[in-house]
């Protein structure tokens, strides 16, 4: 069971881990649903930093395959769309590389608080949906 409390603290240990914000989004996903899965976690990597070429960001990417995870049928039905919209209105766009602006910077200073903001939301949704 993962407690909003503990976010912060779990993302700067997996930070320190090496996990990237897909991966991050994944596990605490998975902690949630009081599951693991060490190879999905290792997987989502091919999500990180857009699909790795500044596309889809990956967290939003991740927090999807989660909500399928955990409600199929309320994730195609509503749940996804939800957060979509949620994170394009929120961040200003889906893609990393417009997020980031050009600015490696970014990932430091933006990256954190909307991995934070969005496993927020994918949590809401799954209390919602549960």
């Amino acid at each position: 069971m993962i407690y909003r409390d503990d976010i912060a603290g779990l993302m700067q240990d997996y930070r320190l881990k090496g996990y990237c914000c897909s991966q991050i989004v994944t596990d605490i996903g998975l902690k949630a649903m009081d599951k693991e899965n060490p190879d999905m976690v290792e997987a989502s990597a091919g999500l990180c930093f857009g699909l790795n070429c500044g596309k889809l960001c990956g967290a939003l990417s991740a927090a999807v395959q989660i909500l399928f995870l955990h409600d199929p049928e309320e994730a195609t039905m509503s749940s996804a769309q939800h957060l979509t919209d949620w994170f394009e209105e929120t961040c200003g766009s889906t893609e990393c590389e417009d997020i980031l602006e050009g600015d490696p910077i970014n990932k430091i200073e933006k990256c954190p608080n909307i991995v934070e903001a969005v496993i927020n939301e994918m949590l809401d949704l799954m209390e919602f949906y549960d």
